[in-house]
């Protein structure tokens, strides 16, 4: 310890404040930048932000928790909230400043510290809408450069999805744009991909390379859903089946939902890296008793197979449905009393609360960090 001068206080060591520090949840590096000078230099360095992200992939990720405000001011109503929620301290939570007012946004996910937003294409008669890659810590976003008109005739296009993911091995965050043609009531095609490139800050058209089923359209439903990236592939949901995006090699391909699935009662998940699914089954031997388990994908010479890992107690029964794994053996899911945290261990349910006059449209993994990418600006949140 040293001594400043004059003073008898004891302070610690500048570089020892500095790796503390970079060890932090950037909720807390938030009010730490008005405890003092030094403190808010060091957390305002390139060097240290860097150092603090690369730590930040170390830790369980904090939960984001995206509600809309009901507000009779009209500036507020429809706007977006970021709540962050810890799995190991289920008891405290983080309300982030209002987002900013993107006309129609749809939340699509979070990756690597940025939240990828959207605009509805069905508002667009050639589904160009606007994509945003946002950071709800430091508040700042970057605007995609638009993407390239389908040579398709705009009335075969029927919906578009953005989904997003980042590619650790050229260090590169991707946005993927997927055109649909109708088939009939229920039935969608893919008739057109294309790929965002932060780092060349372009977009191209990208070939599918195989034959993808036709997929289940609801009205008001997404066709597909931009589900967790593990081990540097993208996974997509849809109702029928699971896609998957290599996002370094740039290749799709499938995984069928399993034929002994009652009912699928989760998004797809990241178990403590490996892809995985809460599904009711009917029980071995029986010809009516159900259990919920917990399923992992497992490969073996290119063979896939689901895997039991375990089999939830009845407590298990009040949530309808499981948005995330938060890690520390805790489960993210909607019940009719509202959203609660699980711990499948201790069979404890917490309930989470939102900020008052809000509902909920989303819950996300999130890696809390001050990374932004090049060209982003910050939000003018006067």
């Amino acid at each position: 310890m040293e001594s400043s001068s004059g003073s008898g206080d004891k302070t610690l060591p500048e570089e020892l404040t500095r790796k503390i520090l970079s060890w932090a949840y950037a909720t807390s590096l938030l009010r730490c930048t008005s405890v003092c000078k030094l403190w808010q230099s060091i957390i305002s360095e390139p060097q240290f932000l860097e150092a603090q992200h690369i730590n930040a992939q170390q830790k369980i990720p904090s939960i984001l928790m995206i509600s809309s405000r009901i507000d009779r001011k009209e500036e507020d109503d429809g706007r977006l909230v970021a709540t962050i929620v810890y799995p190991n301290s289920p008891d405290y939570s983080v309300n982030l400043p209002l987002m900013p007012p993107f006309d129609n946004l749809k939340v699509v996910s979070s990756c690597y510290g940025l939240v990828c937003v959207s605009e509805s294409f069905h508002r667009h008669k050639d589904f160009i809408g606007d994509i945003y890659l946002f950071n709800p810590l430091n508040m700042t976003y970057k605007k995609l450069p638009p993407a390239i008109k389908y040579a398709q005739p705009w009335h075969l296009l029927f919906g578009c999805e953005v989904v997003f993911g980042f590619d650790c091995l050229s260090s590169d965050f991707k946005v993927l744009k997927l055109a649909y043609e109708r088939i009939n009531g229920q039935l969608v095609k893919l008739l057109a991909v294309q790929l965002y490139s932060v780092n060349s800050d372009l977009w191209r058209e990208i070939e599918v390379g195989i034959e993808l089923p036709s997929l289940l359209f609801y009205p008001a439903c997404p066709i597909l859903i931009s589900g967790p990236v593990v081990n540097g592939i993208l996974y997509l949901e849809a109702r029928n089946t699971i896609i998957t995006f290599n996002l370094h090699n740039e290749l799709f391909g499938l995984i069928p939902y399993p034929s002994f699935m009652h009912t699928r009662k989760s998004s797809v998940l990241d178990y403590e890296g490996s892809v995985a699914l809460v599904l009711e089954t009917v029980v071995e031997g029986s010809l009516d008793k159900k259990e919920v388990s917990l399923w992992t994908v497992e490969s073996v010479s290119d063979e896939v197979f689901w895997n039991k890992i375990f089999t939830f107690d009845a407590g298990l029964k009040e949530i309808e449905w499981v948005f995330v794994y938060g890690g520390a053996d805790k489960f993210v899911g909607d019940s009719r009393f509202g959203t609660v945290l699980y711990d499948y261990r201790k069979k404890e349910t917490k309930h989470i609360r939102l900020p008052s006059q809000s509902f909920l449209v989303k819950v996300l993994k999130h890696t809390e960090s001050f990374i932004s990418v090049e060209g982003s600006e910050g939000v003018d949140d006067s």
